[in-house]
C-alpha cells in the first residue's frame, strides 16, 4: 500500500515537469537551427532574446490579473479558471498545482510564436523571441516554487517570496507579479511588501 501511494505521489509530482521538459527540448532544437540557417549577429540575437524575456513579464502579469482572476459568469469558464489557477489559491502548498499544465500553456505558447512570426516575417526571429519567453517562464516556475517551498537566503528572493505570499493571503486583487513587481508598479497594482504575511489554515 505504501509503495503504491509513493508511486502515485511521484507520478503526480513528475507530471509538473512535463511542460518544462517539452519547452526546453523545443528551444534546444529550434534555437541552434535558427542560428545555423540565419547566422544573425550576436547583438541581434541577444536583443531579440532579451525582448522575449521581457515579454514574458508582461504576459505573466496580463494572464494572472485579467484571465486567472477573472470573475466569469459562465459556469464552464469558472471551472476552467479554477482548474487553471484558483485551485492553487485554495491550496498553495500543493506541488502539483504550482506549474501550468501543458494543455493550458501550449495554446498560449503557440499563439505567441505565430504572432511574433507574423510580425517579424522570419521564423528565426520568432524563435529567438520565443526562446526568451521560455527562459522567462522557467525563471517564473523556479521563483514560484521558491515562494511556496523555498527558504531563500538572498534578500531579493526573500522579498519576492513575501510579495507573492501577500498576494495569496492579503491582497488577491493586487501584487500579480511573481517574477518581479515591475508591471504591478507600472499598472497600479503594486504595494510594498511591508505587512506581515498571515498564514491561512496552514496552507501558505
Amino acid at each position: 500500500m505504501l509503495v503504491k501511494w509513493e508511486c502515485k505521489l511521484s507520478a503526480r509530482n513528475l507530471k509538473r515537469f512535463v511542460p518544462i521538459l517539452f519547452y526546453v527540448s523545443l528551444v534546444a532544437f529550434l534555437f541552434p537551427a535558427a542560428l545555423v540557417i540565419q547566422r544573425p549577429s550576436l547583438r541581434a540575437t541577444l536583443w531579440l532574446t532579451s525582448l522575449g524575456l521581457l515579454s514574458w513579464e508582461l504576459l505573466e502579469y496580463v494572464l494572472h490579473r485579467f484571465v486567472f482572476h477573472l470573475d466569469a459568469r459562465r459556469q464552464s469558464l469558472r471551472r476552467l479558471i479554477y482548474y487553471a489557477h484558483l485551485s492553487h489559491h485554495d491550496n498553495p502548498k500543493a506541488v502539483d498545482k504550482l506549474a501550468a499544465s501543458l494543455w493550458l500553456s501550449a495554446p498560449i505558447a503557440s499563439v505567441y510564436f505565430l504572432s511574433v512570426w507574423a510580425l517579424s516575417g522570419e521564423w528565426e526571429s520568432a524563435v529567438y523571441l520565443w526562446s526568451g519567453l521560455v527562459a522567462g517562464y522557467l525563471i517564473y516556475e523556479w521563483l514560484h516554487y521558491q515562494a511556496h517551498h523555498g527558504r531563500p537566503r538572498l534578500a531579493l528572493l526573500r522579498y519576492l517570496k513575501k510579495y507573492h505570499l501577500l498576494h495569496h493571503h492579503a491582497t488577491p486583487d493586487l501584487r500579480f507579479g511573481v517574477s518581479s513587481p515591475v508591471f504591478d508598479y507600472l499598472l497600479g497594482t503594486y504595494r510594498p511588501a511591508r505587512n506581515p504575511v498571515r498564514r491561512v489554515d496552514n496552507r501558505s
